[in-house]
């Protein structure tokens, strides 16, 4: 039975006389070497997200759904068009009369 880590409490400690994991031993690391402050403020920015920030995550999401499904739609379209236009006989107009 090893002893868990003093931060996370889920993972073992690398060893008998540390009291962190490696993962958070290395938080601890970079906490020392630069500001806590910053450390936190990045983490924040990264990992956390206000509902601004996941509204425009879904919207992208929705857009990059309906842009793949797009591509069918124009093709549906095109094809109703090409065959309305076979049928259909251009009306003689006044411009066209003068040119001949």
């Amino acid at each position: 039975m090893g002893f868990k880590c003093y931060f996370c409490d889920t993972r073992d400690r690398i060893g008998y006389w540390s009291n962190w994991c490696e993962d958070c031993a290395q938080l601890r690391r970079m906490l020392l070497l630069y500001d806590p402050q910053r450390c936190t403020d990045i983490l924040k920015r990264t990992l956390t997200r206000d509902e601004k920030q996941i509204d425009y995550k879904i919207s992208q999401e929705v857009k990059k759904i309906v842009l793949s499904e797009l591509p069918t739609i124009k093709e549906d379209d095109e094809k109703n068009e090409n065959e309305s236009d076979e049928c259909y006989e251009k009306p003689a107009t006044r411009k066209s009369k003068k040119f001949k």
